[in-house]
């Protein structure tokens, strides 16, 4: 591959493994678990509330995220409800390409479940925007196209995990070589 077929940067490793995704209709709907409790949150202390006193305020407020707080903590589930699955074909810290039988438009924005082989049980939640479409010639496994992604909006913490999980795939596929060539 030529590097002006070349469209992420950085490290990369092929990675077959499932994730799942959700088409949005622009980035703005993208919203992480936590951010959009922290929205919930700031919305209670510019809510104006009826008390005489500061300390009635503030005790009100107190009262008010509790009982959010205690709220989110009886859900049983926390996570997103994916409609779409896909299968990751390659991964860096910017991106990934994946195989799907759907297609999607170039510039469609997604935002991602993506849980790394080998690793905890902890799923990323990511969002990007595809910038690259290419459509299989003789579709295998049900894969039609192959999708080019670039991460818009990832953890950091996320983004060094996708980095440890490539130097650690690539010092397996090299212990492995060494055995074979042994």
């Amino acid at each position: 591959m030529s590097s002006t077929d070349e469209r992420r940067k950085g490290l990369r490793a092929a990675l077959p493994a499932e994730f799942y995704f959700n088409v949005l209709s622009s980035e703005a709907d993208f919203t992480r678990g936590q951010f959009s409790i922290l929205r919930r949150l700031s919305t209670i202390d510019s809510v104006r509330v009826d008390a005489k006193t500061e300390s009635q305020q503030l005790l009100s407020r107190i009262d008010q995220k509790l009982s959010l707080l205690i709220g989110l903590l009886a859900e049983k589930s926390s996570r997103k409800s994916y409609t779409n699955h896909g299968v990751v074909l390659d991964i860096s810290e910017y991106g990934l390409a994946f195989g799907h039988a759907m297609e999607f438009p170039d510039g469609a924005v997604i935002e991602i479940g993506l849980q790394l082989p080998k690793t905890d049980n902890r799923l990323m939640d990511i969002a990007g925007r595809i910038v690259h479409v290419k459509n299989v010639p003789e579709p295998n496994a049900g894969l039609a196209y192959v999708y080019g992604v670039e991460f818009s909006d990832i953890q950091g913490q996320d983004q060094n995990d996708i980095v440890q999980w490539i130097f650690a795939h690539q010092r397996e596929q090299i212990r492995r070589r060494r055995e074979l060539s042994a």
